[in-house]
């Protein structure tokens, strides 16, 4: 047994082991651009509801209750197109 552990070691003694290969050079620093979202108030983003569907006597009820969604909504967007312009630091 100990022969075959002396024969062992002889023989893997006599390989030559890999050559050691150099580290690589660190790679350079490459700045990439990272979009940046301007974040958005949930007020602006609150969604308005109004009778859809109603009786033909309720017809200006309705027309009334779409009417002040629609200049909800477009105050809304005006807002949002205000954060938006702004770029972040």
């Amino acid at each position: 047994m100990r022969i075959l552990l002396i024969a062992a070691v002889l023989v893997l003694g006599a390989c030559q082991s890999a050559p050691t290969t150099p580290n690589p050079p660190a790679p350079a620093i490459i700045k990439v651009p990272v979009a940046t979202y301007v974040p958005i108030d949930a007020a602006l983003t609150k969604r308005c509801s109004w009778v859809r569907a109603g009786k033909p006597s309720a017809v200006f009820e309705v027309s009334n209750g779409r009417k002040r969604c629609l200049e909800q909504y477009e105050a809304q967007l005006d807002a949002i197109e205000g954060v938006q312009a702004r770029p972040l630091p």
